[in-house]
């Protein structure tokens, strides 16, 4: 028979094991629901949170079988006590788990300012009628932002006139802050500008992919092309190249091009020719690269940098019958980087420039004082046909 005394022990023992597994599924189960409340403003799917805090103490318990061989002392695995033991603790354990879930999606809540409203129905009319929520409808139409990649049309048509729940009491800025976060995370687009009304309703959608690959780097008329050959040791990105083939009659090979490096994996080289020349390379032949002595450039690292910015770069040319002829490069939004006038260029005019007729100018601009800007010379051009 067991002794009191064992007994005693062993009761000290499953109170503290049970206690410990609860507590340990409550703060797991409560650092998961409240960390994925921050990440995405929702509340964790229904059991997620309880699910993983459990899994952390299951795994512990085979952790303690696999070391130590028992649960309680002395008492085998296949022993009744056992059994009891494990339906106990992970009994308590969810019940505490879901607890401390929702007790973490409150805490969550608080500390992001986030108001709760995932019900539907007389419940979410009747939180909407108390002012603590508002639906906020997205427009018919989703347009693309100038500057970005086109948006596919299935995500444009599944913005296209879309409820968005958000709490009462936001500023105007509030919301579309909220909104942009809100398309930009759950619909995966680069870039989402939204234009709202002075009584917080949205006016206009703007979206846009970011440009990846080699192409939205490459100059005009230039183009991309891979080809075999033996680069010179000290070629680097961004070095000036001439193109020799190797089986010419001529020692030494044949001129066949000159261009840019732009990078090399073994054997073969991608490199940046006039568009004029890409149909004589052939990516059956092997080709000879030769350097250019050059001064060093940070200008491939401006385009990497420049391609994960939120600004872009965009031409402007001036009508001469425009509302941009005789204004300032000051007055455009932005900054300019190039005028282009009768093929001279003036790299960083200054403000006071007065742009002519038939400038081209290159402008590095964030969509949304584009999309500002289009708007007011817009609104003046219809002031002068009125």
């Amino acid at each position: 028979m067991i002794s009191v005394a064992n007994l005693v022990g062993l009761g000290r023992e499953v109170a503290i094991g049970i206690t410990g597994m609860a507590l340990l599924a409550a703060v797991v189960s409560l650092l998961v629901s409240g960390a994925y409340r921050w990440e995405t403003t929702r509340s964790s799917p229904p059991g997620t949170a309880v699910l993983v805090g459990l899994s952390t103490v299951a795994g512990y318990l085979s952790y303690a079988i696999f070391s130590s061989g028992t649960l309680l002392m002395n008492v085998p695995l296949d022993h009744q006590a056992s059994a009891g033991y494990l339906l106990a603790t992970f009994l308590v354990g969810g019940t505490v788990a879901a607890a401390g879930s929702r007790l973490g999606d409150r805490i969550a809540c608080q500390v992001t300012g986030l108001s709760r409203i995932d019900a539907s129905g007389e419940a979410a009319a009747a939180v909407r009628s108390a002012r603590l929520g508002v639906d906020l409808e997205l427009p018919d139409t989703i347009d693309d932002a100038e500057g970005y990649r086109s948006v596919d049309t299935d995500v444009r048509r599944a913005l296209s006139k879309t409820i968005v729940r958000l709490p009462h009491g936001l500023s105007t800025a509030e919301r579309r802050e909220r909104l942009e976060r809100h398309i930009e995370r759950d619909y995966e687009v680069s870039y989402a500008d939204v234009t709202m009304d002075e009584d917080g309703a949205v006016d206009r959608v703007l979206v846009g992919r970011n440009s990846s690959g080699l192409g939205s780097m490459l100059p005009p008329k230039t183009v991309g092309i891979a080809i075999r050959g033996d680069p010179a040791p000290n070629a680097s990105l961004g070095d000036p190249i001439e193109i020799w083939s190797t089986d010419g009659t001529e020692e030494g090979g044949q001129l066949v091009a000159t261009g840019t490096l732009r990078t090399t994996n073994g054997s073969v080289a991608t490199v940046i020719v006039d568009a004029e020349h890409a149909s004589e390379l052939s990516a059956d032949e092997r080709y000879r690269l030769v350097t250019h002595p050059d001064e060093p450039t940070d200008g491939y690292e401006f385009a990497s940098t420049l391609r994960t910015a939120d600004e872009t770069i965009i031409t402007l040319t001036v009508d001469s019958d425009g509302p941009l002829a005789g204004e300032f490069v000051g007055w455009l939004p932005g900054r300019v980087l190039v005028l282009d006038r009768n093929d001279e260029l003036f790299p960083l005019p200054e403000d006071n420039e007065t742009l002519q007729s038939g400038d081209e100018l290159w402008l590095l601009v964030t969509p949304t004082d584009l999309t500002a800007f289009d708007s007011a010379v817009t609104d003046e051009i219809s002031g002068e046909l009125m």
